[in-house]
């Protein structure tokens, strides 16, 4: 009981769905909002991809005033300051009294001794021994360490202060001259000297002539010359000493102050200003077909920068209403009152719905991914060739497969429009999508086998690379054989993914939407279908007839150029509905007892009209499709069962009403579902004829198919007086091939050939077609319309 309620509530939530127009509504504004949400990101900013060298696609003037930098000129000024910026060089002039102070107090220790020495004993030397105890003092206070030679040298002149003097003049000459670390770093700035700061004062000046400075090396060598006229009365021991000890008492007295010099350069940059570029509003920035130069990128670049005049939700709100009443006015105008959409109308729509938001999905997805492996492609994705090798054309082959080619058409403009809207609102992705996918559609409009879709997708793919060319020498102003090439290569990939993916996508949307494509309709016209054989072994003359009603429509269709598989397979299941009561239909009546005998005319009239509803419902618990379903429903239209309409006058019954002995309909609406309707009708007919000729089976069926035109019965479908003629050959020379004459073999009861005789020419009662003359008084029942269509079928 639960499971039922269950299933009755998901029945009419279906139902629901398919039938109310707020579905179509929601549908609408869910597109509308997930298109513009996709593309809310890409609105706020401006943005151009070009380099220096590349030619432009379009042209681009400047949307307001607006002052450009030019960065690079700015920099490489900035870089000329910092070269002439001198570099700053600290001088310590304290340093030579350090050193002194050093000597001095280191010469005064021995000394001091000496001194102490000559008031105890003037006439007793001082002990070496003595002063060798204080090296170790002397050394800290000259600061650096000597030798016991050099200490005794010293020891033998008593550390006089002739000595000190001497070394305090030559250190003096070599400071005052100026010791530098390292030379080679000064001489770099010999072309514009050096800033040399006193330390310790605010006085400064600057130095052009730097090859006067010493450096380490260059000042020990000066020390031997600059010491060689004062040390040249004394002996060589003790002037090889004042040398030594001068060369390693020097220390550099002029050093690079970087922090200073950093200052400096950045004081002096701060003083460039920008160099800048006015643009004038509608100035001309760059014409489509130009090669950019550095000028030109530079204002590109100030131009992203810059304008930002673009609202975020204004823009948006474009976007939106641009994709609501584009996809709106598609609707209203071109598929609303569509002859295909009309049955299962919410179902339809939705299936162009979820394929827009699927195909609009790879599109977006293939924006990401390129972007994702080339960043700088962000600014300008149209530009780019790789949006050919994606599978749009799918889309409109899919709908074309099972919509038809005129909504493919229709479905191809906005599926192709909101793209190009992805790719920047590129002209050239729109043209490209557009005719690619209509040509696809073409192709596989009429064949829809699988190797057909290969087939097409090989034709697709080489049309694709001629369009890719096409393009490449319109959008390129001088063409590049590379990215030619690479559009080629891409677009030709493109044409084989959308056949593959459209062979993968065909049988999932068969069953999601209950679509019947020539795939399925090869399955349903398999014999060993589960429904023939009941029909073959329950109600085997329904069978046979269905089998013959098959022939009779896939010839027909095929002289008119229509669906040939489609109308045999109609004619395979039209007649399913009588499995429920296969007695009550002649053909099945092996025991020669008509059931309809002892039923009232309404009663078996309600009998045949509900084999219809019985083989509809037959047919959705088979899943065979709305195509056969629709032509179950049809083949019958609205026509009036004749036979017992007529029985039920003749009865007396002063109440009875035509329309309760006329099938529900509706008439056919196709092509295949009108020719199954005359396949059924003649079929029924020609089989109750007494001796049927040639000329007896032609005059029948132009008989026939002359009643059902007058009677409104083709109305709704688009068979035209010239496909009904050869409708009429196609059934003539099948039927007059089936009933042929046979040579009669004699029989020895003459009485049984009357009885057989007798029973042939009363087959035709209690069946759905009352298809003999005698049946159908005229006087009583005159036909709507006198229109006789002469020489049908001649």
């Amino acid at each position: 009981m639960k499971k039922n309620k269950n299933e009755n509530n998901i029945k009419q939530a279906k139902e629901f769905l398919l039938t109310t127009p707020y579905v179509l509504w929601a549908m609408l504004i869910l597109i509308t909002g997930l298109f513009t949400i996709t593309q809310y990101p890409r609105q706020t900013r401006t943005s151009f991809s070009y380099r220096i060298g590349d030619v432009a696609k379009r042209d681009i003037k400047a949307p307001k005033n607006f002052f450009v930098e030019d960065k690079e000129a700015t920099r490489i000024k900035k870089n000329e300051v910092k070269e002439s910026v001198k570099n700053v060089y600290d001088f310590d002039s304290n340093l030579m009294e350090k050193i002194s102070s050093n000597i001095d107090a280191s010469m005064k220790i021995p000394q001091e001794l000496f001194k102490k020495a000559k008031e105890q004993d003037p006439e007793q030397d001082l002990p070496l021994a003595i002063v060798l105890d204080k090296k170790p003092e002397f050394e800290e206070k000259l600061g650096i360490e000597i030798s016991k030679g050099a200490y005794s040298i010293l020891f033998k002149d008593r550390f006089s202060s002739d000595t000190s003097q001497k070394i305090k003049t030559i250190i003096e000459k070599i400071l005052t001259n100026g010791i530098v670390a390292n030379k080679e770093i000064l001489l770099k700035e010999l072309n514009k000297g050096i800033i040399l700061r006193t330390i310790g004062s605010t006085e400064e000046r600057t130095v052009n002539n730097l090859k006067i400075f010493y450096g380490p090396d260059q000042a020990k060598t000066m020390v031997r010359i600059e010491g060689q006229p004062i040390l040249k009365d004394i002996n060589y021991n003790l002037s090889n000493l004042i040398v030594d000890l001068c060369q390693r008492l020097l220390q550099p007295n002029i050093t690079l102050n970087k922090n200073e010099t950093e200052k400096r350069i950045q004081q002096a940059k701060a003083q460039i200003k920008p160099i800048l570029y006015q643009i004038k509003t509608g100035e001309m920035i760059l014409r489509e077909g130009e090669r950019i130069d550095k000028v030109q990128l530079v204002k590109l670049l100030a131009l992203q920068d810059q304008v930002k005049e673009k609202n975020v939700l204004i823009s948006s709100t474009g976007i939106a209403l641009i994709t609501f009443f584009s996809i709106l006015v598609i609707y209203l105008l071109f598929l609303k009152d569509h002859k295909r959409l009309q049955t299962a109308h919410n179902k339809h729509i939705l299936f162009l719905a979820l394929g827009l938001v699927l195909y609009l999905t790879f599109a977006k997805s293939a924006t990401y991914i390129a972007q994702s492996t080339n960043p700088e492609a962000t600014w300008d994705i149209a530009s780019l060739s790789f949006f050919m090798i994606i599978p749009i054309p799918s889309a409109a082959m899919l709908v074309c497969l099972f919509l038809g080619f005129d909504i493919a058409v229709f479905f191809t403009i906005i599926l192709s429009m909101l793209t190009s809207l992805l790719f920047s609102n590129n002209f050239e992705v729109f043209i490209f999508f557009f005719l690619s996918s209509i040509t696809a559609a073409y192709w596989v409009r009429e064949r829809q086998a699988r190797k057909n879709f290969i087939i097409a997708g090989f034709k697709l793919a080489i049309f694709n690379s001629v369009l890719a060319l096409s393009i490449g020498f319109y959008s390129l102003a001088q063409p590049d054989v590379i990215i030619l090439t690479k559009e080629v290569v891409m677009a030709f990939c493109g044409g084989l993914f959308s056949a593959t993916l459209t062979i993968g996508f065909a049988p999932l949307i068969e069953f999601l939407f209950d679509y019947t494509t020539d795939s399925k309709l090869l399955e349903l016209s398999n014999l060993d279908q589960p429904l023939i054989k009941r029909l073959m072994i329950e109600a085997p003359g329904t069978y046979n007839h269905s089998i013959i009603v098959a022939t009779l429509a896939e010839a027909a269709a095929s002289a008119i150029d229509a669906s040939g598989l489609k109308a045999k397979v109609m004619g395979y299941y039209h007649d399913i509905g009588k499995l429920d009561k296969k007695l009550y239909f002649i053909e099945n009546q092996a025991d020669g007892k008509n059931r309809h005998d002892k039923l009232s005319p309404s009663m078996s009239a309600l009998v045949l009209i509900g084999h219809v509803k019985k083989g509809v419902g037959l047919a959705k618990t088979y899943k065979m499709g709305n195509e056969i379903i629709e032509g179950i429903m049809q083949h019958h239209g609205t026509s009036l069962i004749k036979y017992f309409y007529q029985k039920s006058l003749k009865s007396g019954n002063d109440t009875v009403k035509e329309e309760n002995f006329r099938y529900p309909g509706p008439k056919p609406q196709t092509r295949e579902a009108g020719i199954v309707m005359l396949a059924d009708v003649v079929e029924a007919a020609v089989r109750a004829l007494d001796r049927p000729t040639p000329a007896r089976i032609q005059g029948r069926v132009k008989e026939l198919i002359n009643d059902i035109f007058a009677d409104g019965q083709l109305e709704e479908c688009e068979l035209t007086l010239k496909d009904l003629h050869q409708i009429a050959k196609s059934f003539n020379n099948i039927l007059t091939s089936i009933y042929h004459s046979r040579i009669e073999y004699p029989d020895k009861s003459p009485g049984k050939n009357q009885e057989k005789k007798k029973e042939k020419n009363d087959t035709s009662k209690g069946t759905d077609r009352q298809s003999a003359a005698k049946e159908n008084p005229k006087p009583n029942n005159p036909p709507k319309d006198q229109t006789d269509l002469k020489r049908l079928g001649l």
